[in-house]
């Protein structure tokens, strides 16, 4: 029984290529940005160009899931993490944000329900629960999946039950497949 919450944000159980490949965006991040974005979270493009984390509002479109950034600091020391530190500053041009884009409609992913998903709900749709939290030790999202907002649009769709052991509908913190229903188009 999934009766322990530990979401670790999205991961990609399925992908079109068979293995999904980041991509480094460079300068993907602001420098300054004052959120912390961790491995695991869903990122949309902002419309200067980098990338912020997807929020809890209903349908909010998705480009892909974070996997980590290196950059180098004012002093000249080179950062490599698995999660942006809220607030970091560096040298113009050597940040490069790893991206995991998702342009593929078969992309399937693991995701942890903030409460118990029952098999009615398969179909509808999900919102993220939270959307900056994770380990600052380990750089792990601990993102978790909202309650199912039935037919309404939303920023992922249920697909199945992650069969694994002690995980079964109706479990506290049931754990699920997803695909992005809202994914990012252009940015203006």
């Amino acid at each position: 029984m999934s009766a322990v919450a530990a979401p670790l944000g999205l991961r990609v159980a399925e992908h079109i290529s068979g293995d999904p490949r980041f991509i480094s965006l460079v300068d993907g991040i602001l420098s300054g940005l004052a959120s912390n974005i961790f491995t695991g979270t869903p990122v949309k493009m902002n419309t200067d160009g980098t990338v912020i984390a997807t929020t809890t509002a209903a349908a909010d479109p998705v480009f892909g899931i974070f996997a980590g950034c290196e950059f180098t600091q004012a002093d000249g020391t080179r950062r490599v993490l698995p999660y942006w530190p809220s607030g970091q500053t560096y040298v113009a041009g050597s940040c490069l944000a790893k991206i995991v884009p998702i342009n593929d409609a078969g992309a399937v992913f693991i995701g942890q329900g903030v409460g118990s998903y029952a098999l009615i709900n398969r179909g509808e749709g999900v919102n993220l629960q939270n959307n900056t939290q994770g380990s600052v030790f380990t750089g792990l999202s601990s993102q978790a999946l909202s309650a199912p907002t039935g037919a309404t649009a939303a920023t992922f769709t249920i697909l199945d039950l992650v069969n694994q052991p002690d995980n079964a509908w109706g479990d506290a913190f049931t754990w699920v497949y997803v695909t992005i229903q809202t994914r990012q188009g252009p940015v203006a």
